[in-house]
């Protein structure tokens, strides 16, 4: 079995799509991924993932199974050097998370304050518990 993993094109994040240029993108994406036995598809509901999977699903009349647990990372944390609002969590400036020990153990992370306040790991298990399902 091959796991292919396509992240989507250039997005246009305020309407949740694709830039021209991500668009053009997709389009050669689906000339190589159409070329491909590809046996199923599964995309993020967000729309700059549909799109740029939408152009291949076209091309070989396919469609691709949506999944939940594929769309954004969605924890938000308290970054120490913002205290206005909330941040995702991936948006992290390496001076703060590398300060804290936890973040470099594999089964320690987990366990600090901001990512136990944020429920990350809940996210985590959700995310890598829906992965497996997928490939059982």
């Amino acid at each position: 079995m091959k796991l292919l993993i396509v992240r989507h094109a250039d997005p246009d994040y305020s309407i949740d799509s694709l830039t021209e240029k991500g668009w053009r993108e997709a389009d050669y994406l689906s000339e190589r991924l159409s070329r491909l036995p590809v046996k199923a598809f599964y995309v993020s509901p967000l729309g700059r993932a549909r799109d740029t999977a939408s152009l291949t699903l076209k091309k070989i009349n396919a469609q691709a199974v949506e999944c939940q647990w594929l769309r954004e990372f969605r924890p938000d944390i308290w970054r120490p050097d913002v205290t206005e609002h909330k941040m995702i969590a991936w948006d992290w400036l390496p001076q703060d998370w590398t300060a804290e020990e936890k973040h470099f153990g594999y089964d320690k992370w987990q366990e600090t304050d901001i990512f136990v306040e944020s429920k990350v790991k809940e996210e985590y298990d959700w995310i890598a518990g829906s992965l497996d399902d997928l490939l059982r």
